[in-house]
């Protein structure tokens, strides 16, 4: 089915000024309609920002207003916290699909709604994700490892230490012979925008490194820029993603010592460095790439017959 209209309702970030030009929301959109459908954007964040302190009404009616003009085959919901439920409460039966970037049979609300919850891939672009790393041959860098207080701040919040600096400043410890590129840790603050493709594409390998404990399938959206952009990715085994790739596409680490002893092996063997980014860049373009996902999304929403065998869904 194609040439119908799509709305969607997400954080696209306008407020933020380009600063997360390749969020999830972007890649989604592109994905949509490069699918050839018509997608009509709204902005739930940046909706009359000054009046949703107070009232929210507005925003709800506006919502209503473009379904009613619009007539869109299916409505795609972001990570929206101000639409009131009762804009959509006459119509919650029909809520079709949500879709999560983690495994659904580990959610504690699975069951509620079992047949409704899918997991997708965080999706790399064809248009945002340019980098072909693993073909670098000056990178000024052994590690990048980049981390923030949450994407809609800029800076690190005043006295607040992540969880995760005490594991990246163990692991600089243990490994002196490398050079690291670090952001988000030790008051070095994050990075955004196209500095964060230039930073990335300065180093030849990337620590993923989530919040929490590790998570079936689960990876924050960084991962959709390290793997896909050819950088040699390092990702903690207890998430389970080696269900979707292989060591020679992905670095699967077990715990900490394991991490330094394979950075290290690394460091000093460019062919298989190169190699592994090359592979996980080729896979994660060709199968998690946004028009597939997009595509899922709506084949699903609608009821479809899948179009294809998606290399995700199990």
């Amino acid at each position: 089915m194609k040439n119908l209209k799509i709305l969607h309702i997400t954080d696209f970030h306008l407020r933020h000024s380009s600063r997360l030009y390749y969020s999830t929301a972007r890649k989604l959109n592109n994905g949509f309609i490069r699918n050839n459908f018509y997608v009509n954007e709204l902005s739930e964040r940046d909706f009359e920002k000054k009046i949703f302190f107070f009232d929210t009404s507005n925003y709800n009616k506006k919502i209503i207003q473009i379904i009613e003009n619009l007539n869109p085959a299916i409505i795609v919901l972001g990570h929206c916290s101000r639409i009131d439920l009762k804009t959509f409460y006459k119509y919650i039966d029909f809520v079709d699909c949500s879709f999560v970037t983690s495994d659904p049979l580990s959610l504690k609300f699975y069951n509620k709604i079992n047949k409704k919850i899918f997991y997708i891939p965080n999706p790399s672009d064809t248009s945002i994700d340019i980098l072909k790393v693993d073909q670098i041959s000056n990178n000024i860098f052994d590690m990048f490892i980049a981390i923030s207080h949450g994407q809609h701040r800029a800076t690190l919040k005043r006295f607040y230490k992540d969880e995760r600096e005490d594991f990246i400043m163990n692991l600089q410890e243990k490994l002196p012979d490398i050079i690291f590129d670090n952001y988000g840790t030790a008051n070095n603050q994050p990075v955004w925008g196209d500095q964060y493709y230039k930073r990335l594409s300065q180093s030849k390998m990337a620590l993923n490194l989530s919040r929490g404990l590790p998570f079936k399938w689960y990876s924050s959206d960084r991962i959709s820029s390290f793997i896909s952009n050819g950088i040699t990715t390092f990702v903690d085994r207890a998430t389970k993603l080696d269900d979707f790739f292989s060591d020679d596409e992905v670095v699967f680490y077990k715990n900490i010592n394991d991490l330094v002893n394979l950075i290290n092996e690394l460091k000093n063997n460019d062919k298989k460095r190169r190699s592994i980014g090359q592979k996980g860049r080729i896979k994660y373009n060709t199968h998690f790439n946004s028009t597939k996902v997009a595509k899922f999304i709506f084949e699903k929403t609608l009821n479809l017959k899948l179009s294809e065998k998606y290399f995700w869904d199990r």
